[in-house]
């Protein structure tokens, strides 16, 4: 499963019109699909995370871009996002940075379950 098998069902979910932020949402997908890929040790993505790929891209879309209006509009109560114990409210900027690197890492910390059933151990 590639990262090009991502797009069209973040873009679905999050009914995006067009695609107009499909390369800031593709490194998302880039990001999270590598970071599965350390975290289970393996080589390609399998085929069961798929939708645990499309959850966990849409999560930190959502926590990290709620300041632009397609994204914003996803969230219902108005651009404050909470996942797990984590909150985050409207305010931050656009882009990958420290801030989207420290909420990637808390998406792909609460997905662990799913994900821990694909993990290898690394010898």
């Amino acid at each position: 499963m590639t990262s090009a098998d991502i797009w069209p069902i973040v873009k679905l979910r999050l009914g995006l019109s067009d695609d107009a932020l499909k390369p800031l949402i593709e490194s998302y997908i880039e990001e999270i699909g590598a970071r599965i890929l350390h975290y289970c040790n393996v080589q390609s993505v399998p085929s069961g995370l798929k939708f645990v790929w499309v959850s966990m891209v849409i999560d930190a879309v959502r926590v990290d871009l709620p300041n632009v209006d397609e994204i914003g509009q996803t969230v219902a109560d108005g651009g404050n996002v909470k996942i797990g114990d984590t909150s985050v409210s409207a305010g931050q900027g656009s882009g990958i940075t420290n801030v989207s690197k420290s909420a990637i890492e808390t998406v792909v910390f609460n997905y662990r379950v799913d994900l821990n059933r694909y993990r290898k151990l690394r010898w």
